[in-house]
Formats: C-alpha cells, structure tokens, sequence
C-alpha cells in the first residue's frame, strides 16, 4: 500500500534491520485492508513483515505498558512505545509519524525519523 512517505521511507531504512511490536501484525494488514478492501493488500502487508523483527508482546511488556507514561497515550501507542524502550539501546531511531506518539518517544529520549512527514 503505497502512501506519499513510502519512497522516501524505504530510502531512509535502506537494508537496516526492521523492528515493531509483534501488534504489527494485526495493524499493518488490518490497515491495508480498511485502505483498500482487498484481500492482496493484506497479503502484500504480511509479506512486509517478514522483514521486520518483532518485539514479543509477553507478560512484562504487557504490565508496563499499562503503566506506560504519559497517561493520555492510546493503548496500542502504549505497546510501540515500550517494546522501543525495551530496545532503545540498539535503536539509531523510531520512525513514527503520530504526533503524540513521537513526544512520547521523544520525551523518553529517543531520536524520532518521520521521512516525508509534512513539517
């Protein structure tokens, strides 16, 4: 599912190594098929994530992401922003495009990448 971001963020990841929360495989798939109705979109969204690794969503993630700061954060931004610290010492940056996921990244002091993004 191509959207404006996706050259310039496939530039920016080049043959980096990939990480998300392991809810990634319902939210990516799941977007693409709301986007476009079509069960290849999904298909093409799950051959995508192959390349990603992902971040277990266990027993003690799941208790701090309850706990995940700041409180007005939607759950599933929750579960990206813990398994990123989980992580964080490894990570060179978090591309997200979400507004008060990205302060929340930020605050946590986490450099945040968004190729594309309008300023």
């Amino acid at each position: 599912m191509r959207e404006r971001e996706t050259d310039q963020l496939t530039q920016f990841i080049g043959g980096a190594d990939v990480v998300s929360s392991e809810i990634a495989e319902i939210e990516v798939p799941r977007a693409a098929y709301l986007r476009t109705g079509d069960s290849e979109s999904v298909a093409r969204a799950e051959t995508l994530l192959l390349r990603f690794n992902l971040v277990a969503l266990d027993d003690e993630l799941r208790r701090e992401v309850a706990r995940a700061l700041p409180a007005d954060l939607r759950s599933l931004d929750a579960v990206h922003l813990v398994s990123c610290l989980r992580l964080a010492e490894q990570l060179d940056a978090v591309v997200v495009y979400d507004r008060r996921l990205a302060e929340a990244v930020r605050r946590h002091g986490l450099r945040v990448a968004a190729p594309a993004a309008p300023s």
